[in-house]
């Protein structure tokens, strides 16, 4: 018997070609055959081939359609899982922030060396890739921008001043950066106040004690060498560390602003990773698409096809009290790597089962030794469920007897489990039974990932399934066997979009310690199956006699 999951393509000999083994009526010469074929009539193997071909096009076009949703359902996990790292990364960010403002709340004056020590043990590019920069911007009024100059050259920065140059009522230089190296120190004494965009940013965070990002910047870090479009990410200081609960207290003790420089770029291709890149995803700074809001594109001379591309999402994120619009669109090769072998694997055989039955068709008014032959061949058919291509009752039963003829032979063991998924009627209920019918097949996928390769799945019908362990040699072995199935049940199944969350309730027998016989085995694997089921759902059963201590 051939292993349960691969099925042959039958390609029946052609009966007009005089090469190809004709109808096994030896070197008849090509004209006997066509006489042969004429006289017994064509018109009914003609319309055999017709129904057959119509039915192998509507389930090709069924698998395809299938294949396209699965495809859609990938491209939306993937969307989301792109989004949520995003999102995540910029809390992540932010809590850094938040420990930096800790920093400040805890020290009456915060110097540079400390700065520097706190910077240095948070290890930015290790563990925070992303950070062009970490600052303090303090916030000074116009009557002490000389003195706050004076103090910094003190410190030893001679060349230190408040830029750009110009008078104004209130001053937000960069007091403290780190790394302080490299491109980094173009940034020291910027009045960030001076930018629009910045200051719009440093003002929300002012009024609102809130993290707040910036609109689209060019950092005054950036040289003529790899210019990238940045950002800002600012959260408020307040003097003595103290919490004001209104805008305008706020306002009146506010000392300056600890931030994050980001280089869009940077940041986007660190969150890529080493992934392969499916994706295109466009990054626009507000509420607006358009080349001035454009803050990144994974691949520049894509975005004239974004949006005609079907597999595109475009969502808005909410990051830190400021709105991107995210796009992210499907590359060639990701939809290149939809499976279509379920689709092409119908067709095949769709044509050669076509092919098949008109022949046998021919053959029945024909030859009655050749038809014989061809059903012989047809009845493999009948040994596998046809929804999720497992053995179905028939073989399994045939797969147990002689399971348990070898366990007799050898003095081994055979363990049998009833699996029986829960909370599935509601699937078929709600969803309709072609979800459901894509659910088994998942199902089905997870059993033959589970289980080892002696092992046999089968589907028994509905949302029955059953495993047989031919070579049970202890209890412990198939607990771990049955506990891997549970655990890939439990795991959330993704069907057309929706998240679907099942289990299952499994019952074990083993032969000969519980029955002797096939019969009585499968019926004590349904007993212990139905007291998982009793017991709580989601859990396994090792079948016990009445009376026996477990």
């Amino acid at each position: 018997m051939p292993p349960f999951n691969r099925q042959m393509a039958t390609h029946p000999p052609n009966p007009l070609d005089p090469d190809s083994g004709g109808t096994g009526h030896g070197e008849a010469p090509r004209s006997e055959r066509l006489s042969n074929w004429t006289r017994h009539g064509v018109i009914l193997p003609a319309l055999v081939l017709l129904l057959c071909l119509g039915v192998t096009r509507q389930l090709w076009q069924d698998a395809r359609d299938s294949a396209r949703q699965e495809l859609q359902t990938r491209f939306d996990f993937r969307v989301r899982e792109s989004n949520r790292r995003i999102e995540q990364r910029m809390l992540t960010y932010e809590q850094v922030l938040r420990g930096v403002a800790g920093l400040f709340a805890a020290s009456s004056q915060v110097t540079r060396q400390e700065f520097h020590r706190y910077a240095s043990t948070l290890r930015l590019k290790e563990n925070y890739p992303g950070i062009q920069a970490l600052g303090f911007s303090a916030q000074v009024p116009a009557s002490e921008i000389a003195r706050f100059v004076d103090a910094m050259r003190a410190e030893g920065f001679p060349d230190y001043q408040a830029w750009p140059a110009g008078s104004r009522e209130w001053y937000g230089p960069v007091q403290y950066i780190e790394p302080f190296e490299g491109r980094n120190l173009r940034a020291f004494g910027f009045d960030m106040l001076t930018d629009p965009v910045r200051r719009a940013a440093m003002e929300q965070a002012r009024d609102t004690g809130k993290a707040a990002v910036s609109g689209k910047v060019t950092l005054v870090q950036e040289t003529d060498r790899d210019m990238q479009i940045g950002f800002l990410m600012y959260m408020p200081i307040y003097r003595d560390g103290a919490s004001p609960d209104s805008a305008d207290a706020r306002r009146d003790s506010l000392s300056g602003w600890v931030y994050a420089a980001f280089r869009m770029t940077d940041l986007m291709n660190e969150l890529q990773g080493d992934r392969p890149v499916e994706l295109d995803v466009e990054v626009y700074d507000g509420n607006q698409m358009s080349d001035q809001s454009r803050m990144f594109d994974t691949l520049q001379e894509s975005r004239a096809a974004v949006f005609s591309n079907p597999l595109t999402s475009i969502q808005r994120l909410e990051i830190a009290g400021h709105s991107w619009i995210v796009v992210n669109a499907a590359l060639p090769g990701f939809a290149a790597s939809a499976d279509t072998g379920k689709a092409e694997l119908i067709l095949r055989g769709g044509i050669s089962i076509a092919l098949l039955l008109a022949l046998l068709t021919w053959l029945l008014l024909d030859d009655r030794t050749r038809a014989l032959r061809a059903s012989e061949q047809a009845m493999r058919l009948a040994l596998y469920d046809v929804l999720t291509g497992l053995p179905n009752r028939k073989l399994m039963m045939e797969r147990l007897g002689q399971s348990i003829a070898a366990a007799r032979r050898e003095r081994g063991r055979v363990a049998l489990m009833f699996i029986d998924l829960d909370r599935f009627k509601p699937v078929n209920d709600n969803y309709g039974h072609a979800i459901g019918d894509l659910l088994l097949k998942e199902v089905a996928s997870r059993l033959q990932h589970s289980m080892r390769e002696s092992d046999t799945a089968a589907r028994l019908g509905g949302d029955e399934f059953v495993l047989l362990l031919p070579r049970a040699e202890s209890n412990q072995g198939v607990a771990v066997v049955a506990h891997k199935v549970l655990q890939e049940l439990n795991r959330p199944f993704l069907i057309a979009g929706h998240e679907f969350h099942i289990s299952a309730s499994i019952g074990v027998a083993f032969f000969p310690d519980d029955a002797v016989d096939e019969k009585i085995l499968i019926r004590y694997a349904d007993d212990a199956m139905y007291q998982a089921k009793h017991s709580g759902r989601g859990t396994i059963h090792f079948y016990r006699h009445p009376g026996k201590q477990a």
